[in-house]
C-alpha cells in the first residue's frame, strides 16, 4: 500500500487525479519529470471508498519517514460526511483539526512537527468532482466551444445517453477533450499542451494551499 518513505506525500483517489495534480504543479513549481526527482510523492489510493476505509490513512501518518501528508479527494455531493470522515480518523494524530473544512483548504500540524492537509474538490465548499475544478481552467478562447460541449452532453440526453446526473461534469470535461487535436487526452496531457490552463486564476487557491502545505 505505502510505496516509500518520500517525507512529502500525497493520497488522490486515481491516476486521472495524480497527473492532474502533477503537470498542474509543474507549471507553478520546480517539479522535474523523472518521477524519482518529483518534490512530492502522489499516491494512487484506488479510490474514495479506499481513502476513507478505517486504517487507510493512519498508516501513513504513523509513518515516521513522512513529515508533510495531504490527501485530495471528490466531494460529489457530500463534502460535509467526507470531511467528518477525515477528521474523525485523523483527529488524534491531530486535535486541532476544526470541525469544518476551511474554503482554502486545510493545513494543520502534530505534536511531531508533521503537517496534514486536506483538499476536497472542487473548491472545499461547493459539491463536485476533480472535473467540476477543471472546467474553470478552460481558457477564454475555448470559451465558445466548451459551451458547445455543455450543450451536446445535455442533448445527448434526449438521443438516450445514459449517464447519470452527477457525471454531468465528467460527460461534458471528456466531451470538451474528444473533440481536441489528439482526441481523447488524459487531464494531465490536457494541462501541459494548454487545452486547460494551469495559470487560470481558479488554480490558485489550490496551488497555494500545495505550495505552502509542503513548502515548495
Amino acid at each position: 500500500m505505502i510505496r516509500n518513505d518520500k517525507p512529502r506525500q500525497l493520497i488522490v483517489e486515481g491516476q486521472d487525479d495524480l497527473f492532474a495534480v502533477v503537470h498542474l504543479m509543474q507549471a507553478h513549481c520546480q517539479w522535474p519529470r523523472e518521477k524519482e526527482l518529483a518534490p512530492v510523492l502522489v499516491v494512487p489510493a484506488g479510490g474514495v471508498e479506499a481513502i476513507l476505509e478505517p486504517g487507510y490513512l493512519s498508516a501513513f501518518i504513523k509513518m515516521r519517514e513522512i513529515r508533510s501528508l495531504g490527501v485530495v479527494l471528490d466531494a460529489d455531493q457530500h463534502s460535509l460526511a467526507r470531511y467528518e470522515s477525515l477528521r474523525h480518523q485523523c483527529s488524534p494524530f491531530f486535535p486541532c483539526m476544526p470541525e469544518a473544512l476551511p474554503r482554502d483548504g486545510l493545513i494543520v500540524s502534530g505534536e511531531d512537527g508533521k503537517r496534514f492537509g486536506v483538499w476536497i474538490m472542487p473548491d472545499n465548499v461547493s459539491p463536485g468532482t476533480l472535473e467540476v475544478f477543471l472546467k474553470f481552467l478552460v481558457p477564454d478562447e475555448s470559451k465558445a466551444l466548451w459551451e458547445h460541449a455543455e450543450a451536446s452532453v445535455v442533448e445527448a440526453r434526449k438521443h438516450g445517453a445514459t449517464f447519470k446526473d452527477s457525471d454531468l461534469p465528467k460527460a461534458q470535461m471528456h466531451t470538451l477533450l474528444a473533440w481536441q487535436d489528439e482526441p481523447g487526452q488524459h487531464f494531465g496531457v490536457a494541462i501541459s499542451r494548454s487545452v486547460l490552463d494551469p495559470k487560470s486564476a481558479h488554480a490558485e487557491p489550490f496551488v497555494t494551499w500545495f505550495k505552502e502545505l509542503y513548502g515548495l
